[in-house]
């Protein structure tokens, strides 16, 4: 909406520049979005929000202004009253259905002169955004930027019959509108008619043929309240966007339309230069305006803000901003005003008394309270974690449906504790999932036949299931990896695929990441190879399992590749997280002690690390193998392993008897516990 400064000065004696004017209304919660100059007059451009039809004029912003600044005079409209006998002429207003129409305010007034507005009144028009039309629009759309109330004016001599109509459209009726289009109608619209034909589209736009020109000599006046949905609905199908429209279908003041008709009549008698033959007048409001009363304890300004705010601050706000206080000890009972659509509850009050009160005095300081029932909700700070993690190496989140087929639950588990969908939309869809395992295939399927060479997903879910006669559902992260690992480039022709040691170390950097130490521990399930099947523990307490899927699960997918899962319960993984802590680097040197030794091909890594963790000495860092070897000179049923061994202490620097001596008796050890051979 376009602010002319200037006319809205005639309603508040603001006097200010006009970048302190914009901090103003921005203040009061209105958004100026440009600035414009229009015949040297300064008209800010202001976004109005949908809930505050009543700022869709000047009156109802000076009101505002006033409200903040209480010392500025605010002229205050008053509308001439208008006695009239409805029986002078024969003339009807009909409403179809109340709902749709419930005020209709009419009045015919003979015997008037139209001419061009005046250059201030054309000027003013313009700086409105609108076109002058001649004295009478040009007065219809004055109203309407002053006061909000859409007013439309008809050429009486051109209405058929002593009649208007407020009804729907009929299937097949047309209208030429004043803008020159030819539109179809139809029982969506609501059309102002009068014997034959509509003559307008109810608050959207009036017909051509029956609009003022300056031949025009008898006039209807329409003032009316019309049902927001059905303007919006009807804008909305044709494409169109009035100034009316846009005032109706936000909601319009179902109790001005009578006080809109009187100011336009006091305008046209001061151009007409005489006093006006009106000959009807009539104001159809057959469905009971009832205004909404809202009890506000005195204190509860205070209480819902967090700051002080005087009783008779909050009182003189609402007052000046047109609600009506009746004074009840330590409340009030406050009638909301017609023209203030957005106002429901106390809380709607206490958000108007805030707002002109000024934001900037709430405070910024966290409320006190004791709440028995606040918990930290430690598994949604997991979950974000680790999605942040597994983005950030090259893994995908993916979201599947709960519901799969019952073979796939099956390749899941060797038991049938499966729940099933009484009314499944589908044989796929019969059963809730006992793994998020099958959908990450299913998306891995898919972007494989899409030509994509790696696919490495993930997915937060449930998984569901049934035991000792309960339906029991878990929280669960499963991830999947398949295909190339490393893509060859210009510069080295190198390519590599996944593989388990890859994919593990991989979930072992996001268990770090979350400060969780984890081991692994051969076992078997049902869905992965015998050769490559773990379980995954922390702490001794199993949390789930990794693995390489057996290849008739992934044939069952039509995938030609190795893939590498892991699931497990996140409610498990939340109870061992530590909080992210800054550890002093440690300035004292490492030293270095290679052991090379053959141990029996049935002891895996995993169980040689879980004996080095036992016996390992308080200054050794860390270990790592780095080679393996099996073949010519080593015996069938052993395998060579070479790993070092990094010695640091926190405190000072060792010296090599020291490291040497811990170095010694920390292999002895393990060669007694895993009969190890050393080379």
């Amino acid at each position: 909406m376009r602010v002319n400064i200037e006319y809205l000065k005639k309603f508040i004696n603001i006097d200010t520049d006009k970048l302190k004017m914009k901090d103003l209304l921005a203040s009061i919660g209105l958004e100026v979005s440009e600035l414009i100059t229009c015949n040297g007059k300064d008209i800010f451009d202001v976004e109005i929000t949908p809930n505050r039809p009543d700022w869709l004029s000047h009156y109802g912003i000076a009101r505002d202004i006033h409200s903040k600044l209480q010392e500025l005079k605010f002229s205050t409209l008053k509308f001439p009253e208008v006695h009239l006998d409805k029986q002078n002429e024969d003339f009807l207003i009909n409403i179809e259905d109340i709902n749709d129409c419930p005020r209709y305010t009419g009045c015919i007034v003979r015997d008037i002169k139209v001419n061009e507005s005046s250059k201030e009144v054309k000027e003013l028009i313009e700086s409105f955004g609108l076109r002058p039309i001649n004295n009478i629009v040009d007065i219809s759309n004055l109203v309407l930027m002053t006061i909000g109330q859409p007013i439309h004016i008809f050429d009486l001599d051109k209405i058929y019959g002593n009649e208007i109509n407020v009804r729907r459209a009929l299937n097949g009726e047309s209208l030429e509108l004043l803008d020159g289009q030819k539109i179809s109608l139809n029982n969506e619209f609501l059309v102002i008619c009068d014997e034959k034909k509509p003559v307008a589209i109810a608050g959207i736009m009036g017909g051509e043929y029956s609009g003022i020109t300056f031949e025009t000599r008898n006039i209807f006046i329409e003032s009316a309240y019309f049902n927001p949905i059905i303007i919006r609905r009807g804008a909305r199908k044709l494409g169109i966007k009035t100034e009316a429209s846009y005032r109706f279908e936000r909601g319009a003041d179902v109790l001005v339309t009578q006080k809109a008709i009187s100011f336009v009549l006091e305008m046209i008698k001061k151009v007409q230069k005489q006093e006006l033959n009106i000959t009807y007048y009539n104001d159809v409001f057959k469905k009971e305006f009832k205004p909404i009363f809202i009890e506000l304890s005195k204190d509860y300004p205070s209480t819902y803000t967090g700051i002080e705010i005087k009783d008779s601050v909050s009182e003189q706000i609402l007052r000046n901003l047109g609600f009506k206080l009746e004074n009840k000890g330590d409340k009030w009972i406050v009638e909301i005003p017609s023209y203030r659509v957005d106002i429901f509850n106390k809380q709607d009050l206490v958000e108007e008394i805030i707002r002109i009160y000024g934001y900037d005095k709430l405070s910024s300081k966290l409320p006190l309270c004791v709440n028995e029932n606040l918990r930290t909700n430690n598994e949604r700070d997991l979950i974000n974690k680790i999605r942040n993690h597994l983005t950030s190496i090259g893994f995908n989140e993916v979201i599947n449906y709960i519901f799969h087929s019952y073979e796939e639950n099956k390749l899941f588990s060797d038991r049938e504790n499966f729940l099933e969908i009484k009314n499944p939309i589908g044989r796929d869809f019969s059963v809730l999932r006992n793994s998020l395992i099958p959908g990450l295939l299913k998306n891995s399927a898919l972007n494989f036949n899409s030509s994509i060479k790696r696919v490495s997903l993930f997915e937060f879910g449930k998984r569901f299931y049934i035991k000792n006669e309960k339906i029991r559902e878990e929280d669960i992260l499963s991830l999947s990896a398949s295909g190339i690992y490393i893509e060859p480039n210009w510069k080295e022709q190198i390519e590599k695929d996944f593989d388990f040691y890859i994919f593990q170390s991989l979930f072992s950097t996001m268990l770090k990441k979350i400060h969780v130490k984890f081991k692994l521990e051969k076992d078997h399930f049902p869905h992965l190879l015998d050769e490559c099947s773990y379980l995954v523990k922390i702490d001794e307490h199993e949390i789930g399992y990794i693995g390489s899927l057996k290849k008739e699960i992934i044939d069952f997918y039509k995938i030609d590749k190795p893939v590498f899962v892991v699931e497990v319960q996140l409610s498990k993984i939340s109870k061992y997280i530590k909080e992210d802590s800054f550890k002093m680097w440690n300035k004292f040197p490492f030293s270095k002690r290679d052991f090379s030794f053959l141990i029996d091909k049935n002891i895996d890594y995993y169980e040689l690390e879980s004996v080095m963790e036992k016996l390992k000495p308080a200054i050794m860092e860390k270990y790592e193998l780095f080679d393996l070897y099996e073949g010519n000179k080593i015996p069938a049923s052993k395998v060579s392993f070479s790993m070092a061994f990094y010695y640091r202490s926190k405190k000072r620097t060792l010296t090599s008897d020291e490291i040497n001596d811990t170095h010694i008796k920390f292999t002895e050890k393990l060669i007694k516990k895993l009969d190890l051979i050393q080379r």
